[in-house]
């Protein structure tokens, strides 16, 4: 586990904030154990305009790290309830132990919730010494790769959302979330009025209007159609790296290539948004 160590405390205005070959900016010269709503506002503002802040090199607690996810709202619980930390429970695991399954598929999480998180944050607590990246896509570009009758057509449509079939998740947790979740499968991002293509592949078990067998390889065909190399970021994990995610404009997914004897373990914290809406609604 990472110990908190002092840090020189640093002035929102001295933060820098370089923006990344493909997608996402790098944030350097800022100290997460001191929050202020300046922080907030610059690290908001950073957030709208590049999807992906990177920010390396911070020695958090698990109070600390939620702390500092509060400048961007209200951390909300995940649904995998046995993974939450116990001294902090809006902080929980992704680990490659005990039954969590690795997210291979592109996502945006938690879409199973009337109100999903507009940001997942994740920080490098043991990462192993080759593989196990996150990568991130933007999902505005692959909205706007779409031809215009397409991006017509995807615009009056809507999914279903529940828990899918994956492992990790207890029958209280199911319980918890019943699902039928309705969520426009293009998300207008509520404070940048950009459109985004938004769907989770297996948590989304209807389209209205469509045959249930036909809903999985369609979605699966918008990803494999709209998510190009040049619109994504692949992010090579060392301890101490806190990578935030706009999941109101992005996607993700893991690379499961590193030695699974090794520990990899992040600390995800989910901050709650607003219901989605889209330009049907």
């Amino acid at each position: 586990m990472v110990e908190a160590q002092p840090l020189r405390r640093r002035h929102p205005a001295t933060m820098n904030i370089e923006p990344l070959t493909q997608l996402g900016a790098q944030i350097t010269d800022v100290d997460l154990t001191a929050p202020t709503p300046a922080m907030g506002a610059r690290l908001a503002n950073a957030l709208n305009e590049h999807i992906i802040l990177v920010i390396r090199g911070q020695t958090l607690t698990p109070q600390q790290y939620r702390d500092a996810m509060c400048m961007f709202g209200e951390p909300m619980l995940q649904h995998r309830a046995k993974y939450n930390l116990p001294e902090c429970e809006m902080v929980s695991k992704v680990v490659n132990r005990g039954g969590f399954p690795p997210a291979l598929n592109w996502h945006t999480d938690h879409t199973n919730h009337e109100v999903p998180p507009k940001l997942t944050a994740l920080y490098g607590v043991s990462i192993p010494p080759r593989g196990g990246d996150t990568e991130f896509a933007n999902m505005h570009a692959a909205y706007e790769s779409l031809s215009e009758d397409e991006r017509e057509a995807v615009a009056t449509q809507f999914t279903l959302n529940s828990m899918d079939s994956t492992t990790g998740y207890s029958d209280e947790d199911r319980a918890r979330y019943p699902g039928g979740i309705r969520h426009p499968l293009v998300r207008i991002h509520p404070e940048t009025g950009r459109r985004a293509l938004y769907f989770h592949v297996g948590k989304s078990q209807g389209i209205e209007g469509m045959a249930s067998d036909a809903v999985r390889p369609y979605l699966e065909s918008l990803l494999q159609r709209t998510i190009k190399p040049e619109h994504t970021y692949r992010h090579q994990w060392r301890q101490g790296d806190l990578v935030i995610c706009d999941n109101r404009a992005a996607m993700h997914r893991v690379h499961a290539n590193y030695d699974p004897d090794e520990l990899r373990l992040l600390w995800r914290v989910l901050v709650r948004g607003d219901r989605p809406r889209g330009p049907a609604d």
